[in-house]
């Protein structure tokens, strides 16, 4: 593993480092230079280029226009900062956003799919209230790592080390050509019956990457050991800066589920009686077949082999699952970390809302669910929520007052990290009270 050019252009070929302590930003091409090069000339071939530039999976789509999205609520300004390491032959982003001390008069950085916020790139590290707590955010399916703008950014200025991850599936996710499941996933969706539908939609994807369990889980554990890493590194601009010790993860769509298996824990059971379909990998509607037809299951240890000990607390943003319906509630009964679930109430076009209820109902752990008035799949990727060629699509009570609808996220995420990773009790109240008209529901059990 080593790291390539941090998401600067790419055909600039030399490896560098980036310091981003509390003075101005120099490069250091020498000793470290050579040791990247020294560790290049040892790697596998890696292609920088790989799963970049902004679309919808393998979909690329023109960004918006600089769109300035939700301003965080906190009390540090942020810093973004990107590298890109080679891992398992390929390169994998990782996207960093953290309290900052940028310069005066610095421009904000713009996101791959053209939103603007208050980060500013590369910016110096504000190590005042450090060492932070770490968030690892896990991009929904076909999204980039920065499409989560006002979401990642708040969190960092409310004093969180984020670490997005750049998924496999962020520029490789194609849509399928087969006439049969697309037709399939229309009349799903028009049913609400949303998740089965994107299955469906992506079932040569999904088949391939046997339910995104042949990279997700692996790129997820590397995020996680690589902040840890950096957190000890002196070479590393985040050297101190990261409370290794209290770790949260959030993930949106795709990334929802996997927060749900590896950060809270929910087993992925094959031990009950299936149907030959559900056993069968082949069976054309793949929405009907279970991930414990697949090697990538069967080949774990059991099914608490993804959990990840080292999280504390976790928020899923409108996460589908895989699983047996009938295995749900087992499953869920074993998330036993404090669990946030944050969704919108689109019927057609936002997570199943049933199957997102039946886990927050039967989780073991504290457990706090919020639903969004007026709001789609998209809103908190502000990447695509805003993006002008999606949003051409969206009914018009879905694009109102998105501020106010970011607002809801933004608060209630960070109320809820507060309390559970940092331990701040006095963010209680914010937890169990409605902070606005577009919370159209909130709820909690088994809290402290």
């Amino acid at each position: 593993m080593h790291i390539l050019n941090q998401h600067q252009p790419y055909e600039y070929p030399l490896y560098f480092t980036m310091d981003l302590s509390p003075k101005p930003v120099i490069y250091l091409p020498t000793i470290f230079t050579l040791f990247f090069l020294t560790a290049a000339a040892l790697m596998p071939s890696c292609d920088p280029t790989f799963n970049t530039g902004f679309g919808l999976g393998a979909h690329t789509l023109p960004p918006a226009s600089n769109v300035s999205t939700a301003e965080p609520t906190g009390p540090y300004e942020v810093g973004v900062h990107f590298e890109t390491y080679c891992f398992e032959g390929r390169g994998v982003t990782l996207n960093y956003w953290y309290p900052a001390l940028p310069e005066v008069g610095s421009s904000p950085y713009v996101s791959a799919g053209g939103i603007v916020g208050k980060a500013v790139k590369d910016a110096s590290v504000d190590s005042s209230g450090g060492p932070y707590p770490l968030i690892l955010f896990s991009p929904g399916l076909a999204a980039v790592d920065d499409g989560y703008y006002f979401y990642t950014q708040n969190l960092a200025s409310n004093g969180y080390v984020v670490v997005s991850i750049q998924h496999l599936d962020a520029r490789n996710a194609n849509v399928t050509s087969q006439k049969f499941a697309l037709a399939l996933a229309a009349i799903d969706a028009a049913a609400g019956n949303t998740i089965d539908a994107v299955i469906e939609e992506y079932t040569d994807f999904f088949r391939e990457t046997q339910f995104a369990l042949t990279y997700r889980p692996q790129e997820i554990e590397f995020a996680v050991d690589q902040a840890i890493q950096s957190a000890g590194n002196e070479s590393s601009p985040f050297f101190g800066l990261v409370d290794t010790n209290n770790i949260g993860m959030s993930g949106h769509s795709l990334g929802g589920f996997y927060t749900n298996i590896i950060g809270g824990g929910m087993p992925i059971y094959c031990d009950y009686l299936m149907t030959p379909i559900q056993q069968n990998p082949d069976y054309p509607v793949l929405s009907e077949v279970s991930p414990c037809a697949f090697p990538a299951r069967q080949n774990l240890s059991g099914p608490f082999a993804l959990h990840d000990s080292r999280i504390k607390a976790i928020i899923p943003l409108a996460a589908p699952t895989f699983l047996t319906r009938s295995q749900l509630a087992r499953s869920a009964a074993q998330v036993k970390v404090p669990m946030m679930t944050i969704t919108g109430d689109n019927r057609t076009s936002e997570t199943t809302s049933w199957v997102q209820r039946d886990i927050y109902e039967n989780a073991a752990g504290p457990s706090y669910w919020v639903k969004i008035k007026d709001t789609n799949h998209y809103l908190v990727a502000d990447s695509y929520g805003l993006n002008p060629v999606l949003s051409a699509n969206m009914s018009p009570e879905d694009k109102e007052n998105f501020f106010d609808k970011a607002a809801v996220y933004m608060v209630y995420s960070t109320a809820f990290f507060d309390y559970y990773v940092k331990g701040n009790e006095t963010t209680y109240t914010a937890l169990h009270t409605i902070s606005s008209s577009y919370v159209k529901e909130l709820s909690s059990r088994n809290y402290k």
